[in-house]
């Protein structure tokens, strides 16, 4: 971004604002089509106040997608939700914005998604791993281990959820997530418990 104000985690109320007309324009056009001068008129600001906080459409795309996903993981946190709850909570929020998350998927390119969900999916991984570790002392090595495979599948499993949402059978497609993730990390924590990694 060209100015980061919000280095302290807590972003101005006009960038909050111009992600908010971003998200209701998205629902009617596509992002192609959105100017900053629509932005600006739509927030009643100037210009040069766009240009303060973002380099372009792009860049506000990014924020506004990075404080989704915050707002998401922030979510699950507050609920103390467990694995498949969390997933539900993700997959919901999909299926609630899907011309927002399409919009950012195509806009932004898979990496770049794949970093924003990244950064605030490894915290929630990380508890997870410390759940299932059962008072079991693992080294951080294999934590971080685990925690970096585990943060890079989900990521790869929303980003699949968005680009195929239209021909998905959403229900197996859950229980798929939930039956990987859940087992397969227990067995992986189980196996490391014996090797005493």
């Amino acid at each position: 971004m060209s100015n980061n104000d919000d280095m302290n985690d807590n972003p101005s109320e006009t960038k909050l604002q111009m992600a908010e007309s971003l998200k209701k324009m998205i629902k009617g056009r596509p992002f192609s089509k959105i100017t900053v001068q629509d932005i600006v008129s739509d927030c009643n600001i100037n210009r040069n106040t766009f240009y303060y906080h973002f380099e372009n459409n792009y860049d506000l795309l990014s924020f506004t997608y990075e404080q989704e996903v915050q707002n998401i993981v922030e979510s699950f946190h507050k609920a103390n939700a467990t694995i498949p709850q969390a997933m539900d909570f993700v997959l919901d929020y999909i299926d609630k914005n899907i011309p927002l998350c399409q919009c950012a998927y195509e806009s932004l390119g898979e990496q770049q998604l794949k970093i924003i969900f990244e950064k605030d999916l490894r915290d929630f991984v990380s508890a997870t791993i410390e759940y299932f570790a059962n008072d079991v002392s693992f080294s951080e090595d294999f934590k971080t281990f685990v925690s970096f495979g585990y943060t890079n599948l989900l990521s790869s499993q929303i980003i699949w959820y968005i680009r195929h949402n239209s021909d998905l059978d959403k229900d197996i497609f859950r229980e798929c997530l939930r039956t990987f993730f859940t087992a397969s990390l227990k067995s992986v924590m189980e196996e490391a418990r014996k090797k005493g990694l």
